[in-house]
């Protein structure tokens, strides 16, 4: 009985000692996304001329709103398809794409990117008061590496 018993423990623990070795093989890495904050002041955005901010995925982009109106970002060309986290005021759209809520004076608006590319995007008035009154868009690149 105890020869039964004994032979049942070397066989379990050599089990174990191979299986713990398939389980999690060695050579495969884990690859981490690491999570950074870019911040980006959108007054400060050259209206003649795009801004380019770079970073790598897993950036959060956060736009502080200091305009004295809402202001909406919209991306032009390569649109935003996946997002890590929850974003804020940004909402996936009938194309499936992120589109961003109106981000009223003193808001702000983030998201976070997971894919390469070059996001170029402009923000414009969300409201204007007259016909007449000139809107001034700007425009900037984000160009995750």
């Amino acid at each position: 009985m105890k020869r039964k018993v004994l032979i049942s423990m070397i066989t379990v623990l050599i089990g174990i000692y191979f299986l713990r070795g398939s389980a999690f093989p060695a050579s495969d890495k884990i690859e981490e996304t690491v999570v950074t904050n870019k911040i980006i002041d959108m007054n400060t955005l050259d209206s003649e001329k795009s801004t380019i901010f770079e970073s790598k995925p897993g950036t959060i982009v956060i736009w502080v709103n200091h305009f004295s109106i809402p202001q909406e970002i919209i991306f032009i060309d390569k649109k935003v398809v996946f997002a890590c986290g929850s974003s804020a005021d940004f909402f996936v759209g009938e194309c499936g794409t992120y589109e961003s809520d109106i981000i009223p004076f003193g808001g702000t608006a983030s998201l976070c990117f997971m894919k390469k590319g070059m996001y170029e995007y402009k923000i414009k008035p969300a409201i204007t008061f007259s016909p007449a009154e000139e809107v001034k868009e700007h425009y900037a690149i984000i160009w995750i590496k």
